[in-house]
């Protein structure tokens, strides 16, 4: 009867040491999944608005992560900000290293202004930083100017929110709408309404 008892608690004491580090190993998976979701989403919602800007129309997406979405309008006075839409949200890993600067993740060309047909009019930052315990992970969809090397037209996709202000959410749900697209001199710029 004492052994049994004995063996019990040894167990017991195993088990007590083994479940924090298991539970941090889940939860850094479960991070880690929640990055790539991010990751995969920011990539979807370049897509999105790019698509709506050509082709007109709404859609709506879902991000299901936790964390907090500010959209700049083009409006936006800060020029390292404006026409983006930014996601912040806290984790146990980063596929970001730890900077203070932006990193172009879907396309090595970040200039303000690009080539059409070369490169993206949408640029994926991601920066990271570390607090405490927790790193908190960013990132950026920026859109930018594109030139038509053949006519000299530049080409712009213009995020717009309702009163050109700098809107916030929690709730990780996006209403894309093209407005209007019109042109001056040789600028075309397409507005893209965000709803968050």
């Amino acid at each position: 009867m004492v052994s049994a008892l004995m063996i019990f608690l040894i167990s017991l004491a195993i088990l007590g040491s083994i479940f924090p580090w298991a539970s941090s190993v889940i939860q850094k998976k479960k991070d880690a999944k929640s990055v790539n979701d991010v990751y995969n989403f920011f990539q979807k919602l370049d897509y999105t608005i790019i698509n709506i800007a050509r082709n007109g129309g709404e859609e709506s997406l879902e991000l299901k992560v936790p964390g907090r979405i500010t959209v700049y309008p083009e409006s936006y006075p800060d020029l390292t900000l404006n026409n983006s839409i930014l996601f912040e949200f806290q984790s146990k890993v980063s596929n970001v290293a730890d900077s203070i600067t932006w990193i172009p993740l879907n396309t090595p060309n970040s200039n303000t202004s690009a080539i059409l047909g070369i490169d993206k009019p949408g640029v994926i930052f991601g920066k990271s930083t570390l607090e405490k315990n927790e790193i908190i992970v960013y990132y950026r969809l920026w859109f930018r100017e594109l030139e038509d090397k053949t006519t000299g037209n530049i080409y712009k996709i213009s995020l717009v929110t309702s009163g050109g202000k700098v809107i916030n959410s929690t709730q990780g749900f996006f209403r894309i709408q093209r407005l209007s697209s019109a042109q001056t001199g040789n600028l075309i710029k397409t507005q893209v309404n965000i709803i968050v």
